[in-house]
């Protein structure tokens, strides 16, 4: 296997793991009565690092800025949702309508996963080497306490 071949297989590998531990993020934190009994991972970071003064401001400037961002993607979720749903109810089969309306909730789950996937690594970024570490095991533990 050439070098580069090796570098795109090593990179495709880490990408997915990152999309896998996106998608149950937010999964944890935008589906109804899943994320209740779970300390969000803003919670853990504030619980469980020591960060310094340009640490904490960093990171309310980007959880205020995926605040606005979620309730922008829940909504539209939401909305996509009923087109389905009215697709659905108006075709009772999977007509044209039907698989255009998921493809769009698809499409917009996709684009909410992607601005996750930015937000998880913008907080990896504003921490020290040890703390990404502590980071990087916290969103690996939660993954694993969730296959339980």
């Amino acid at each position: 296997m050439s070098r580069s071949h090796w570098r795109h297989t090593v990179l495709a590998i880490i990408l997915s793991f990152v999309a896998g531990i996106a998608g149950v993020w937010v999964g944890l934190n935008t589906l109804p009565g899943t994320g209740s009994s779970t300390v969000s991972l803003h919670e853990k970071i504030h619980h469980e690092f020591v960060l310094n003064s340009e640490q904490k401001i960093a990171l309310h400037e980007l959880e205020d800025h995926y605040a606005q961002s979620r309730e922008t993607y829940i909504k539209a979720l939401k909305a996509a949702n009923f087109e389905l749903a009215s697709a659905i109810k108006e075709h009772h089969d999977l007509s044209p309508e039907v698989v255009l309306a998921e493809q769009k909730y698809l499409s917009v789950l996709g684009e909410f996963q992607t601005e996750t996937l930015r937000h998880i690594f913008a907080m990896r970024a504003i921490m020290s080497p040890e703390q990404a570490k502590k980071f990087d095991d916290i969103v690996l533990r939660s993954l694993h306490d969730i296959a339980q």
